[in-house]
């Protein structure tokens, strides 16, 4: 289970964030905008956002199990 969430475009300001899992919930928050977090419930699909001061910065981030998280593996 690979979860992703995005907003593109290339002339405006990118920032990666970082994630981590409490109970139901995927929580996405950025290094840069302390503001920021964006939430996502892994039953309900249900997502809820804190949005950053400056609406013209994107973000973006990806959250792997830590189960997942496995260096040095090859593909069979």
């Amino acid at each position: 289970m690979d979860i992703q969430f995005s907003n593109q475009d290339e002339e405006r300001e990118m920032h990666v964030c970082e994630s981590r899992r409490e109970g139901e919930w995927i929580i996405f928050t950025c290094p840069h905008c302390e503001e920021y977090e964006n939430r996502i419930n892994l039953q309900t699909k249900e997502r809820k956002c804190r949005k950053a001061k400056d609406p013209f910065i994107f973000h973006r981030g990806s959250f792997l199990p830590p189960s997942l998280e496995i260096e040095g593996s090859t593909p069979n």
